[in-house]
């Protein structure tokens, strides 16, 4: 990993500098060979030839170890409560609000909010199951979670967490509007 990052770094300053592989090579007194190695990652140099590189280039070797990370943006990193995306499910009447920039692998951060008297008969409520856990907050009102053969009725600051991969599904019995947050976490592929 390191020879393919400070060959990289390599081939970058040289052909910045507008320097052949070959002027290089000759500057340095090796073979084209080995500089083309070198910026492949194929090898890595001794100490003293990385030395005579960074003298040919005229810069110091330690930019040859520098990681240049790309530039991070503020959406990158923060959602604005006016600005998160919506996502709704065919057939459900619940609307997912994200509260991350993206859908990550091992986390979803959502709340979730579920219209009044949104039960359905008990012979078609179909229940969720994946790998993870879910971790939950109810923010508004009353709802009940059924996890398995159980149900719990929640109320606004009733919080917790339940192996998702047990059958699960969340329900408003109640007239009003009720909201929950959620973090569920899955098993990185």
């Amino acid at each position: 990993m390191v020879s393919k990052i400070t060959g990289g770094r390599i081939r970058q300053i040289r052909k910045g500098k507008n320097i052949s592989i070959v002027e290089l090579a000759s500057i340095v007194g090796v073979s084209k060979s080995l500089i083309s190695q070198v910026e492949r990652g194929d090898i890595f140099p001794s100490l003293q030839t990385l030395e005579k590189i960074a003298d040919a280039l005229e810069v110091e070797i330690t930019e040859f170890f520098k990681i240049e990370s790309p530039k991070i943006t503020e959406e990158d990193i923060v959602v604005r409560g006016n600005n998160r995306k919506k996502i709704t499910m065919p057939n459900s009447s619940m609307v997912y609000y994200m509260l991350t920039p993206t859908l990550r692998k091992s986390l979803e951060f959502l709340i979730i909010e579920i219209p009044p008297n949104s039960v359905k008969e008990e012979s078609e409520i179909e229940t969720f199951k994946h790998d993870g856990e879910e971790y939950f907050l109810v923010l508004e009102g009353q709802l009940e979670l059924v996890v398995g053969n159980h149900k719990y009725s929640l109320n606004a600051g009733d919080s917790g967490c339940f192996d998702s991969s047990h059958g699960h599904v969340w329900r408003n019995n109640s007239s009003k509007k009720g909201s929950f947050l959620i973090a569920a976490t899955s098993p990185k592929l």
